[in-house]
């Protein structure tokens, strides 16, 4: 691939990745899963969802906290272990829309987990379009790198549900659609040897990606309360109804 011939980033793109292929159920599946895991340690995936919800877990004993679109899991088992470091006991609830990806984050926690925090979780089969939650039974919704999966009508009907069923807010932390993000992890998976679905999947993630346009957009659709958007390296957006949370955003990356 020559880097002197790029996409078009300046709209989002709608091409389904491989991992919305259901039928995929076999090793590419798993050890992809596996490769993501690497990537939100090495990029800062964890660190922007912590800036958002740090503040709130250290103001309460105990929450009940909904991960939309769940994955394998990873965000879950990070949560239930800064919940505890900050000293709020947190009920965790994972869904993802593919049943053998829930299974996926099943033995994942099973693995990662000592026996004080897994009862914590639970993973179960969803549909972020219509969760099964009465409204304001979940004092925290989070959807981590879900956000861009989806587009048009059907993203803000899952942002509107997300707040529908939170007490006291939603965090969307997803990808910032930008041509560093798109070289970089690029040649990023090459050069670690990620798992091919990664490889192809990464840049294609973000091209489906967003510009801060593009989610104050969503928000307005989705009528959200007070959204407050912030830019979180390494080239990360967060979306939330939190309220502000203190410290400037990092905003010196061109073409937001």
């Amino acid at each position: 691939m020559s880097f002197a011939f790029l996409p078009d980033l300046s709209t989002r793109l709608e091409t389904e990745e491989w991992m919305d292929d259901f039928s995929i159920t076999d090793a590419r599946l798993t050890r992809a899963l596996r490769d993501l895991r690497r990537i939100n340690r090495l990029l800062g995936g964890y660190r922007a969802t912590d800036h958002i919800l740090d503040p709130i877990l250290e103001q309460h004993d105990h929450l009940r906290l909904l991960d939309v679109g769940c994955g394998s899991g990873d965000h879950l088992a990070h949560l239930a272990r800064r919940g505890k470091r900050l000293g709020c006991a947190l009920d965790l609830i994972g869904i993802d829309a593919n049943p053998v990806t829930v299974g996926h984050a099943r033995a994942y926690l099973d693995r990662q987990l000592p026996p004080s925090l897994r009862p914590q979780i639970h993973v179960e089969v969803g549909d972020a379009e219509s969760l099964p939650y009465n409204t304001g039974s979940i004092d925290l919704v989070h959807a981590a790198l879900f956000l861009h999966h989806v587009h048009g009508a059907t993203a803000v009907g899952v942002l509107e549900e997300m707040q529908r069923v939170a007490q006291l807010g939603l965090v969307v932390n997803d990808l910032h659609r930008h041509v560093l993000a798109y070289v970089g992890i690029w040649g990023l998976s090459r050069a670690l040897r990620l798992a091919p679905m990664v490889q192809h999947d990464g840049p294609l993630s973000v091209r489906r990606g967003f510009r801060r346009a593009d989610l104050h957009a969503l928000a307005r659709a989705a009528r959200l309360p007070s959204p407050s958007i912030r830019w979180h390296w390494a080239f990360r957006w967060t979306l939330s109804t939190l309220g502000p949370v203190t410290g400037p955003p990092a905003e010196n990356v061109s073409n937001p």
